[in-house]
Parts: structure tokens; C-alpha cells; sequence
């Protein structure tokens, strides 16, 4: 005789998706408000220290707007990448340029107020 073998149930996360994506989703932001909190009660702690480290940060604007052109610039040639992909569908292509449209818009305001220094300081 052959032993019965026993259905195996799938996991809870498995039968319960949209519970799992919450609970990350959850789990992601406390982590971030946690992150926070604690960069907050160091600057309180140490306002000079938070003081030198604006001016720092003003007077390095230049060099974190070559940084941040070089972000740019890895995240366009993987948006060309994934656009001459051979396997690319081109029923993806109007959304895809949608989604870049967006995000170039969105990282040119934010340079925009970066650079014009109409940030709060």
C-alpha cells in the first residue's frame, strides 16, 4: 500500500494577495515615518550640526545637480533599453511614453525649484 500523500494548502499570503501588499505597503511606510522621526530628534538634538550640514548642502548644489544628471542619465538609456527590447510589444509603447512624459515633467519642476531657490530654507 502507498501512503496517501497530503494536500498541501497554500500559504496564507498565497490565498490572501492584497493582504500581503498592504501589510508591505504598511510595514514600508512605518519603516520610512521610524526613519524620520529619528533624523528629526537628531537635528533638534544638534541644531549646529544641522546648520553646517544646509550650508554644506548649498554650497555643494552644483555638484548634487551633476549627481542628479547622471541619475538622470542611467534612467534614460534604461528606458531606451527597455524600448528597443526585441521581445517590446508595441501596445506598451503609448503607455510607456506616457509614463516618461510624466516623470520628465515631474524632474524638471523639481530642478526648476532647486535651482530658482524657492525652496523652503
Amino acid at each position: 500500500m502507498k501512503p496517501v500523500k497530503e494536500a498541501h494548502r497554500a500559504s496564507f499570503f498565497r490565498r490572501h494577495p492584497v493582504l500581503q501588499r498592504t501589510l508591505i505597503i504598511a510595514g514600508t511606510l512605518l519603516v520610512l515615518l521610524l526613519g524620520a522621526m529619528v533624523m528629526a530628534d537628531s537635528v533638534i538634538k544638534n541644531p549646529d550640526q544641522a546648520t553646517a550640514f544646509s550650508k554644506w548642502m548649498e554650497q555643494a548644489k552644483y555638484g548634487w545637480l551633476m549627481w542628479r544628471l547622471t541619475i538622470y542619465g542611467a534612467l534614460t538609456w534604461g528606458f531606451l533599453k527597455i524600448l528597443r527590447a526585441p521581445g517590446f510589444r508595441s501596445q506598451y509603447r503609448q503607455p510607456l511614453m506616457r509614463i516618461a512624459a510624466v516623470s520628465v515633467i515631474f524632474a524638471l519642476v523639481c530642478e526648476l525649484v532647486l535651482l530658482s531657490g524657492t525652496g523652503a530654507s
